[in-house]
Formats: C-alpha cells, sequence, structure tokens
C-alpha cells in the first residue's frame, strides 16, 4: 500500500473585503483602486498564487493517482482551510475568488449529491490532521539545504507519509516550527507552482505513477 501525501499551503493571500456592494478576495489588479485609497500594499494581495498551486496540486499525476490525502491552505490572517482532493479548482482567479470569497462567509461548500464537503474552514492547528507517522517537510529558498528532489525522496521508504509545507505569498518565509526538516529544491528563489512541480513530479517517479 503505498502512502499519502499532504500538502500545506501557508501564507494565502485570501483577504475577504466588501468592495462595492459584495464582498470579493482582494487582488492587486482588479482592486487596485480601492486598494490605493485604503492604502494598502498591492504587493501583498497575490491570490493568483494559492490559486496557480492548488490547480496544480489537483491536476497532478499523483492526486489522479489518489495519492493525496489533502491539501491545506492557511491564509494569512491564520485562517485555515481544508481542500479535499477531489475538489474541481476553477482554471479562472476570478471563478477561484469566487469560490473562496463564498467559502469564507459560509465556511463550507459542499459537493453535489452527497454531503461531503469538498471546501472546509476548520480549526487551527493544522498538526492536529496530519497523519500520525508522518515526516513533515517545508520548502523554502532560505534553506541551507539544497537537495535535487528525486535523490532526496528515495531516502524515505514507501510506507512513511510525506507533509510538504510551501509558501503561498509574493515575499516573506514559512514558519518552521512545527516542520522536521527544512530544504531547498534550487539555489535560485523559485515560485511556489514550479517547487510543487518538482516535487510531485518526482514523486510520481518514486511510487511509479505512469
Amino acid at each position: 500500500m503505498k502512502p499519502r501525501v499532504t500538502f500545506v499551503l501557508e501564507k494565502a493571500s485570501l483577504t475577504l473585503a466588501f468592495v462595492g456592494k459584495n464582498y470579493h478576495i482582494l487582488n492587486q489588479e482588479k482592486h487596485a483602486e480601492f486598494l490605493r485609497r485604503k492604502r494598502m500594499d498591492p504587493y501583498k494581495y497575490r491570490p493568483d498564487i494559492v490559486h496557480e498551486a492548488l490547480v496544480h496540486i489537483m491536476y497532478s499525476r499523483i492526486c489522479m493517482a489518489g495519492l493525496v490525502q489533502a491539501v491545506f491552505v492557511r491564509t494569512d490572517e491564520g485562517v485555515l482551510i481544508k481542500v479535499d482532493p477531489h475538489t474541481r479548482i476553477p482554471e479562472s482567479l476570478d471563478e477561484f475568488c469566487d469560490m473562496m470569497s463564498q467559502l469564507l462567509q459560509k465556511l463550507s461548500t459542499k459537493a453535489k449529491g452527497n454531503r461531503g464537503k469538498l471546501l472546509q474552514v476548520v480549526k487551527n492547528p493544522v498538526i492536529q490532521y496530519l497523519p500520525v507517522n508522518c515526516v513533515k517537510i517545508g520548502l523554502s529558498s532560505s534553506s541551507k539545504k539544497v537537495i535535487e528532489p528525486r535523490d532526496y525522496l528515495k531516502t524515505f521508504s514507501n510506507d512513511v507519509n510525506l507533509v510538504f509545507v510551501i509558501g503561498a505569498m509574493a515575499h516573506g518565509k514559512i514558519d518552521d516550527e512545527n516542520i522536521d526538516e527544512l530544504i531547498s529544491v534550487s539555489g535560485y528563489h523559485l515560485s511556489a507552482r514550479v517547487c510543487l512541480r518538482m516535487i510531485y513530479e518526482s514523486l510520481a517517479k518514486k511510487y511509479e505513477i505512469w
């Protein structure tokens, strides 16, 4: 039996604000005038980063093969969201922001035809939802331990559940207090999307998913 993989996307920009006549997830491009008027730093409002990360995870080979146990998103305001791996993430950023806006107001989104919840706001800390037999691996360009993903993943036996923690923000670093090991997959600063692709493609090879 193959182990399960969990992803934790930290400090995602999913700020809900009342703009015009409705609540919206703030976006530096779409709400530039609002942000200027409120004297808010536009570079902090990048929902596109977590959107790209989720799309790539959900359409990855390991997710389609059923190896992703869950994805957790923690916003920069500390809200923790659990994403079921069967969730269809809209490819359009506007549609994604609408979905997240509804979630943050209603606290959950149910699947059609059954009672299961595809998206739900859950209580912190995230560690309580992680598998008991797991290794928590943080990805950060600030780590001095630069690894080649395929070689690194070979060091883990196939009965170990892996948890990958990665930042979903434009600038800054993840909190490493609950991380077993902090690594970097490159000597350069890479986007969350690129880092995730390197990890899940290496996992697909490790578990022989073609």
